[in-house]
């Protein structure tokens, strides 16, 4: 379509009569009225009419009904300016005319309302050969035209500068004339024509009765204007239909007539205004002046002008009936006096050209009627007959073709396919402009409008991009999405053919582009873009920019975002080249930060990451350098001290050696005159541009906090909290309900208020250069927090360089570490931690405990050499050597090293590899509570005595190996075992028949026993042979004395410290106990424990073991003793628990204690095992047993009776517990033992029992007895045994016996 390509910057082109392209048309505007809204007046705000012309705008369509009863969709565009010379050419496309004027002001006076009045029939009579009709909105004012009370405002509108009064009553005389009639004058005032130009556009104004054409201004400041204000694009609407309306009450008043009779007319005037005078009590209403010829609609205020848009409704109604009767004349006009119109029907330049032509000629009548099917094409397309403004395109294409008329052909072309468009696409309409927020940045603007493009398709239904070629439209006559393309390409084609339709094929281009994005054909729109692009036409340095920007809009909605941008920076650089007589630098750096979307910039560091350095970095970088420049020539060093960080922040990656050098050295350079803040900075646009860190120089490889020691970390009492009752013995859900109620963002640890807290951070400098920090410090929020700040030089070039960022918190509770902050290349940043990539949370929280008080320990024994402590709060150690059953002591003093006094204080000894390790520390807790509080600078002390502990029963040996050489003296027997743990070394030893006595009466009648199958009573434990060495059975152990301390305010919130002492004790043998029995003692009440003793020291022993009783122990030999001992008493045992109970009454009440020649100790019981005969031989019987026989008691002896002799028998049974005994069960068992491990339990038919063998007892109170008779006759002599056992009915194992069993001997 077009080859030139630097037409546009260097190229002249003919006069032309166009004002400039209005680049925010559409295709869909062919079918428009146009209405020019104006400001008038002073009084009236700009807000307020702002608010006036959105709700004028919002009736864009209007539902009119034909005299053929058929209804008809007018559509109206609304716009505050526009200029005469587009006007112009309102018979070549007749939506270019101004059909229709509503202006907008306020008055408080008869003065201002004459005023107003005449400033609207001078806009009129710009608009004169074109407009149809007028409407005056006037607020302020009652419907029957008197003023309002409450309209007087202090507030003057900016619209209207006070020096146009003279202007407007300079021209006063000269605008008179009727509606309709021709003008011979105009007067329009400069502030209203500056002020009216926010949509794009300007207004005409004349002196002395000449039109005269305004000249565009070569200032850029209009420029700035039109991109800053919105244009009448953003002020249409787009619903379809308008809301209901209620009925007008607003008052219209005809405020001059046309005189039929001067005289009369001069008589009623001077006779109203007596009628007025006399009136003085009624309000006045208002009298417009003779001249003015308009309509005025009356409105007390915003808020009370209910009926304002049914006025609209009415004022365009009436627009489209005289549309309609001008269409009918034109139809009408027979075909004969076609030809006398067409000195109308042309374009302004065309008007010489048919001067002295001869309109009677063949070729210029078809010419005439061409154009009049043409424009009878338009005028049925504004009246909303898509069908018939089509058929008259064609008819009007077929004419023109044949004519070369090829102007109005491709006028007729670009009808057809509005028309076209409006039949497929009439969802296609104008939309709302975004409006730019000061805050919203330009990657944010690029989202809204790519996601705007990306997500539109107005194709019709059902029709997809590659089905374009084949669709066929529902209307007749009307061109398909592919003709559509086709056409269009035709008549820019032919609008190029003449230089004088410049701005028509631009505009065509236009429209032609934004019907293939609708149609999502980007490559099609691009190409008419890049058409309109290489058009010359004869434009201001301000108008060229302005073109070069509104292809940069054009271009991002295709979504060619790098040559938007390249427009935008074009249309830049336009603002400061050299032609440019007044260089307007705040301009071009408004246009370069608009084009940093489109080469994927951000002046947002945060977005950095989400583009992930797109594009071109050698042109972000080019760009950025250009920001910087313009800056700094407009005066605004700390903008250009922002580039120069972002340019440095962002673009260091790409950069290479030399550049980081030299933009490091601009940008300290920049930085005197105007030092880099992290704040961010207002524009004079409005734009506000974010602050920039300097995040890589220097960069943070780690972060770190760092803990307190762990002898200085505070902790806090933890309340105990009831479990969640739960029916499920195990619920996997609670597990994850705790683990993701954790906050990951706080710290592990906490640090105490007015104590030292450090970071450790590894930097790297990117630079070649030595980098200089001369401030780094953290950033913080929540407590007071005292940082300190560090001064830090980094060697070039290096990545790991450790410094210690620190600060001391002055008050409890939360602080919360955001960030750090640096100080280098004269730029303040504040780095945060969730923009830096190797961290993994945005901020930590740190809790601050209240002051705590600290402590120092030491302790009189020496420190241990070697120590593998399990606690991590250790300070100090003691080592300790001992034998075992020794007792040493070891003093321990604390010091308070703090500033806050010692109040608590507790101690606890802590080891996790023996248990034993609490029988080996003891210490007073009175002695050491007597001493606090311990004031700062104050000392305590205190005795830990500590036991040679060990295990007597039994040389502590791994193997289960027995040496036989230990216990040769002493038989084993084949008696079975009572197996410990696996872990353990069986304690069941071998039985000897020498060792158990005979027993006596006393013990037969008082000895209970737990049921069991017989066996041996005497236990030994494997050792060791003399002669293996001593140093194997040292036995080490290790223990940590915790000491748990608080006061000061911590005390009072529940914190505290922990530190300890680890002591290293170091355990020789001294005594095992190899073997153990018991024995009846000489009282019911005592029993006798027989220990086999051997001295595992190289020294003689001796050994007490009783009351005046004691025995020397050669060294590695070994002695029996035997020990007596109290029985124990079963009260408040638990069942199964009474072996145990036996082995601690015996560990309680045997005490064994030995003497070497420089030291003592006590050796104990503890780890003794017993078999059931030595539990029931040392537990105390509940049930005392007592059985005769005829009459007398039983005596442990055989008793002789004669075959079938009847032998009575009574026993008693007597309740020795403090609590009753249920459910007994008392029975007796006869049977001959055979003496070889056999015994008879059948003996039905050897003797009879009279009465019941066995008796169900149902309670024995705490003292009381039992009896039960019964008689026995034996029928065969021999020797026979009577068992008598008594046993709960619950429980069978529980059984007590009378021992021994009746020997009846039976001759």
């Amino acid at each position: 379509m077009r080859s030139a390509v630097s037409v546009i910057l260097s190229g002249t082109a003919p006069e032309q009569n166009m004002s400039y392209p209005d680049y925010s048309q559409t295709p869909l505007d062919h079918q428009s009225l146009l209405v020019v809204v104006r400001h008038i007046g002073r009084q009236l705000r700009t807000k307020q009419f702002n608010r006036a012309f959105e709700r004028i705008s919002r009736i864009n369509q209007l539902k009119v009904f034909d005299s053929q009863n058929q209804a008809r969709h007018i559509w109206i565009r609304y716009l505050r300016g526009y200029p005469q010379e587009n006007n112009d050419w309102g018979d070549f496309q007749t939506h270019r005319k101004a059909l229709g004027l509503i202006t907008v002001g306020q008055c408080n006076s008869q003065d201002e309302f004459n005023e107003l009045c005449r400033i609207h029939e001078s806009l009129k009579v710009g608009y004169a050969f074109t407009l149809y009709d007028s409407r005056c909105i006037l607020f302020g004012l009652n419907q029957d035209g008197t003023l309002y009370e409450e309209s007087h405002s202090s507030d003057i509108s900016p619209c209207v500068d006070p020096a146009d009064d003279g202007f407007h009553k300079k021209n006063e005389s000269n605008s008179g004339s009727p509606r309709d009639s021709a003008v011979s004058s105009t007067a329009m005032p400069d502030s209203l024509q500056s002020c009216s130009n926010s949509g794009g556009s300007s207004a005409p104004s004349s002196i002395g009765g000449i039109i005269n054409i305004p000249k565009k201004s070569t200032s850029s400041d209009s420029l700035q204007n039109y991109l800053e204000t919105p244009n009448e694009d953003t002020f249409d609407s787009v619903s379809e239909d308008s809301s209901s309306r209620s009925e007008s009450v607003s008052a219209t008043i005809q405020y001059a007539r046309m005189e039929q009779e001067a005289g009369l007319a001069g008589g009623q005037v001077n006779a109203d205004r007596q009628s007025v005078d006399k009136q003085s009590t009624e309000p006045k209403s208002l009298v417009a002046p003779t001249n003015f010829k308009a309509r005025t609609l009356f409105y007390p205020t915003m808020e009370h002008s209910q009926t304002l848009e049914t006025d609209i409704e009415e004022f365009i109604a009436s627009l489209f009936w005289i549309l309609e009767s001008k269409r009918m004349d034109k139809l009408g006009l027979r075909k004969a006096d076609r030809h006398l119109l067409l000195n109308s029907l042309c374009a302004p330049f065309e008007k010489k050209d048919f001067v002295g032509l001869d309109l009677e000629s063949k070729n210029n009548k078809r010419r005439a009627d061409g154009r009049l099917k043409k424009q009878l094409g338009d005028l049925s397309l504004q009246a909303g007959l898509l069908s018939e403004a089509i058929s008259h395109y064609h008819s009007a294409a077929d004419i023109l073709k044949s004519v070369n008329d090829w102007l109005w052909l491709a006028g007729a072309l670009e009808g057809m396919c509005s028309a076209s468009v409006a039949c497929l696409y009439p969802q296609l309409r104008r939309s709302p402009t975004l409006q730019r927020n000061s805050s919203l940045q330009g990657s944010e603007l690029t989202k809204y409008k790519v996601a705007a493009i990306g997500t539109t398709n107005s194709l019709p239904p059902g029709l997809d991009p590659e089905q374009i070629g084949g669709y066929k439209p529902m209307i007749k006559n009307c061109l398909t999405p592919a003709e559509i393309l086709e056409k269009y390409r035709e008549a820019v084609t032919h609008y190029g053919k003449y230089r004088q339709a410049g701005i028509i094929e631009t505009e065509a281009s236009i429209k032609a582009a934004l019907v293939l994005i609708e149609q999502r054909q980007t490559l099609h729109a691009a190409d008419f873009l890049q058409n309109a692009v290489f058009i010359s036409l004869q434009l201001t340095e301000d108008e060229k920019m302005q073109r070069f920007n509104a292809l940069s809009e054009l271009y991002t909605k295709v979504g060619f975002h790098r040559k938007a941008a390249f427009f935008k920076r074009v249309a830049a650089m336009r603002c400061v080249s050299p032609h440019n007589p007044h260089p307007n630098w705040a301009l071009c750096h408004s246009l370069l930060l608009q084009l940093l979307e489109g080469y994927k910039l951000s002046l947002n560091p945060n977005e950095i990451s989400t583009y992930n350095f797109y594009g071109w970095p050698r042109l972000q970088m080019q760009v950025m350098q250009e920001l910087v420049g313009t800056a700094k020539r407009k005066g605004n060093n700390a903008l250009a001290t922002r580039h120069m960080t972002f340019l440095v922040h962002a673009m260091l990656p790409h950069m290479s050696r030399d550049e980081r050098r030299e933009f490091a050295q601009q940008l300290e350079a920049l930085s005197k005159d105007a030092e880099g803040l992290p704040v961010p900075l207002a524009i004079d646009n409005g734009l506000i541009v974010p602050p920039v860190h300097l995040q890589h120089t220097p960069s943070v490889k780690v972060f770190k906090l760092v803990p307190p020691t762990p002898h200085l970390k505070p902790e806090k009492v933890e309340d105990k909290k009831l479990e969640e009752a739960s029916p499920f013995v195990y619920t996997p859900f609670s597990a994850h309900r705790d683990r993701g109620a954790k906050d990951v963002t706080k710290a592990e640890f906490s640090w105490v208020e007015g104590e030292l807290c450090e970071v450790n951070v590894i930097l790297e400098n990117p630079l070649p250069i030595e980098l200089k920090v001369s401030s780094m410090c953290l950033i913080t929020e929540g407590v007071k927090f005292h940082v300190n700040s560090n001064v830090i030089s980094i060697p070039a070039e290096s990545n790991m360089f450790p410094a210690t960022l620190t600060g001391k918190p002055l008050e409890p509770g939360t602080l919360r570490i955001l960030g750090y902050s640096t100080y280098t290349l004269g730029v303040k940043s504040n780095i945060r931690l969730k923009n830096m990539k190797n961290m993994l949370f945005p901020h930590i929280d740190v809790e601050i405990v209240p002051a705590l008080p600290s402590l120092d320990v030491s302790t009189s024994k020496p420190k241990s050499e070697f120590f593998s402590s399990f606690s991590d709060s250790v300070v100090t150690s003691a080592s300790i050597s001992l034998l075992m059953g020794e007792t040493q002591e070891c003093t321990v003093t604390l010091t308070n090293t703090g500033k806050v006094p010692i109040e608590h204080l507790e101690m606890k000894m802590d080891s996790r590899l023996d248990k034993q390790i609490l029988d080996i520390f003891k210490w007073s807790e009175d002695n050491i509570m007597s001493q606090l509080p311990i004031q700062p600078g104050a000392s305590a002390s205190f005795t830990v005595y500590i036991y040679g502990v060990g295990d007597f029963i039994g040389q502590p040996d791994n193997s289960n190996t027995v040496d036989n050489s230990s216990v040769s003296s002493l038989p084993v027997s084949n008696a079975p075992s009572v197996d410990g743990p696996s872990s353990l070394p069986s304690r069941l030893g071998a039985i000897s028949d020498r060792l158990r006595p005979k027993r006596t009466e006393s013990s037969a009648s008082n000895r209970s026993s737990v049921k069991s199958g017989g066996g041996s009573s005497v236990l030994s434990f494997p050792v060791r042979s003399p002669k293996v060495s001593m140093a194997s059975n040292v036995k080490n152990y290790e223990a940590v004395l915790n000491l748990k301390y608080s006061g000061g305010p911590g005390f009072k919130t529940g914190h505290f410290r922990r530190c300890g002492v680890a002591f290293n004790v170091e355990v020789s043998p001294t005594l095992y106990i190899t073997k153990w029995d018991t024995l009846p003692g000489e009282s019911p009440a005592q029993f006798y424990l027989v220990l086999d003793l051997w001295n595992a020291t190289d020294h003689e022993m001796e050994v007490q073991y009783a009351k005046n009783k004691q025995i020397l122990v050669e060294k590695a030999e070994s002695c029996r003793i035997p020990v007596p001992v109290d029985r124990c008493p079963m009260t408040n045992v638990e069942k199964g628990k009474e072996e145990q109970a036996c082995c601690e009454h015996i560990v309680t009440n045997v005490d064994l204690k030995w003497v070497l020649p420089e030291c003592s100790g006590k050796a104990t019981m503890q780890g003794i095992r017993l078999t059931p005969p030595m539990v029931q031989l040392v537990t105390v019987s509940p049930i005392h047993w007592e059985i005769t026989i005829n009459g007398e008691s039983v005596k442990p002896e055989e008793i002789r009776f004669d075959a079938g002799e009847m032998i009575s028998v009574n026993v008693w049974l007597r309740n020795h517990l403090k609590e009753a005994l249920e459910d007994l069960s008392l029975s007796l068992d006869c049977f001959q033992d055979y003496q070889n491990g056999r015994c008879n339990y059948k003996l039905d038919s050897r003797f009879a029992v009279i009465g019941n063998d066995s008796v169900l007892i149902p309670e024995i109170c705490p003292g009381s007895s039992f009896q039960h008779a019964l008689s026995m006759i034996f029928f065969v002599p021999g020797l026979y045994k009577v068992d008598f056992k008594c046993n709960r009915k619950s429980s069978e194992d529980c059984v007590w016996k009378f021992n021994p069993p009746l020997d009846i001997q039976i001759n």
